[in-house]
C-alpha cells in the first residue's frame, strides 16, 4: 500500500524520517535490548511463539506510537510481555514472516489488512485498535473538480491502496458508481506533488502534511482539498494483527499487550505532554513536531474497541467498516474472494478486557 522506501510517509514530512532509513528498506529498533539484526527477512532474538514475546514488524507511523510508549513507561513489563518491533511498511516481507511466525504481530489499516495475498484461511487475526484517520488522509483535486462525481472519465493519481483511493471509491459506490469509471494511475505517495503539477491530473490522493503543502503550494490556481478521512469516520482505522496460531496458544499473552496499548492511549489522553516526550525520540522529531502531524489521528481508547468490536452490546461498528471496505477492494481488484468479516476478527479479546488487571 505505502512505499517502503519512504516508511509510511503517511502524514509526514521527509525531514521526519530517522538516519537508520538511509540507504535501507528495513531497519530495526528493540527498545529493551540491543538492535535486531536483518536481512531480506527478519531475525529474532527468540522464538515468536514464547509466552512473553510480542514480536512486531510494523510501518514507520506515528498512529503506531502507543506501542513503545508502552514499552517505556513499563505496561508491558508489568504485564511480563517483552515487546520488540521494526519498521517496514512492505506487505512482501511482513506478511509471509507472520504466516510462518517468525514475528507475531503487525499493525496496518483494515483496508490494507485484507487485500491480497489475504485469504479466509490465512493464520492471521485482528484483536485490537491502536488509531483512526480524522484527516490526516485524503484528496487533493485541481481546478474544475467540485465534487467526488467530476472525477468520472478524469485522471486521478493515487498509490495502490492507499486510503484517498478507498474513500474516493466508497464515496463513488455511494453514488451508485465505481473507481471503473476513473481513470486511474498508480504513483507512489511520495511523488504526489511532482506529478499533481501535471494538468492531465485531475486529483491525487495524497496524506498529511504532503496534502495540506500540495492545495497550498500547487502552481494550478483554483486546487483544492477535495475530500479527507474526517468525513470518513472509521473508515481508515489501524488494527492490530496477530500470528493466530500463536495467539490462541498464548491469547493471554496478547490480552497483556493490548491493555499495555490502551493504557499508553489513557496517557495520551491525560497526559498528551509526556506521551510526546517519550513518542518523539522514536521517530526522531521534537514533541511540537510530532503533535503538529497527529493533528489528523485518533488514538483509540479501550472504550472506542468495545464499541468498534461491539463488546459492549451495540453493533460492532468495525463489522460494517470492514463489510464496506471488502466491497471496495474486490472492486477495485484487490481481492480475489470477500472474506467474512469473522474470519479476519475476533473481538472476544476485548469483552473485560480489564477485568481484574492494572488500567
Amino acid at each position: 500500500m505505502r512505499n517502503m522506501r519512504i516508511i509510511r510517509e503517511k502524514k509526514m514530512k521527509t525531514r521526519i524520517f530517522p538516519k537508520h532509513s538511509e540507504g535501507s528498506t528495513l531497519f530495526a529498533k528493540n527498545t529493551r535490548t540491543l538492535a535486531l539484526g536483518l536481512a531480506v527477512s527478519v531475525a529474532w532474538a527468540g522464538q515468536a511463539a514464547a509466552n512473553s514475546e510480542v514480536n512486531c514488524a510494523y510501518p514507520f507511523w506515528f498512529g503506531f506510537a502507543p506501542a513503545p510508549v508502552a514499552d517505556k513507561m513499563g505496561f508491558f513489563e508489568e504485564e511480563g510481555i517483552e515487546f520488540s518491533y521494526v519498521y517496514d511498511n512492505d506487505r512482501a516481507n511482513v506478511y509471509p514472516a507472520l504466516e510462518t511466525g517468525d514475528i507475531n504481530c503487525t499493525m496496518r489499516t483494515i483496508g490494507e489488512h485484507m487485500s491480497r495475498p489475504l485469504t479466509a484461511d490465512s493464520d492471521t487475526v485482528v484483536i485490537g485498535l491502536i488509531d483512526v484517520s480524522v484527516g490526516a488522509d485524503g484528496v487533493v483535486a485541481g481546478p474544475g473538480i467540485d465534487s467526488v462525481e467530476d472525477l468520472i472519465g478524469k485522471n486521478f493519481a493515487g498509490e495502490t491502496g492507499h486510503p484517498g483511493i478507498l474513500m474516493t471509491a466508497h464515496a463513488l459506490r455511494a453514488m451508485g458508481l465505481s473507481m471503473n469509471d476513473v481513470n486511474v494511475r498508480l504513483i507512489a505517495t511520495d511523488d504526489s506533488p511532482a506529478v499533481f503539477e501535471d494538468e492531465d491530473i485531475a486529483a491525487v490522493a495524497s496524506w498529511e502534511p504532503m496534502l495540506s503543502e500540495i492545495a497550498a503550494n500547487t502552481s494550478r490556481e483554483g486546487s483544492k482539498i477535495l475530500l479527507t478521512s474526517r468525513e470518513f469516520e472509521g473508515l481508515i482505522t489501524d488494527v492490530v494483527i496477530v500470528n493466530k496460531t500463536d495467539y490462541i496458544a498464548n491469547r493471554e499473552k496478547y490480552a497483556a499487550f493490548m491493555r499495555g496499548i490502551y493504557r499508553a492511549v489513557d496517557l495520551f489522553n491525560e497526559d498528551p505532554e509526556k506521551f510526546l516526550e517519550l513518542a518523539a525520540p522514536e521517530y526522531d522529531v521534537t514533541p511540537d513536531q510530532m503533535k503538529a502531524d497527529l493533528a489528523g489521528v485518533y488514538y483509540t481508547s479501550y472504550e472506542d474497541a468495545e464499541e468498534y468490536f461491539g463488546t459492549s452490546g451495540a453493533e460492532p461498528k468495525l463489522k460494517q467498516i470492514t463489510e464496506d471496505l471488502v466491497a471496495i477492494n474486490v472492486d477495485l481488484d484487490y481481492m480475489d474472494a470477500p472474506i467474512p468479516y469473522e474470519a479476519m476478527v475476533d473481538p472476544s479479546l476485548t469483552e473485560g478486557l480489564f477485568d481484574g488487571a492494572m488500567r
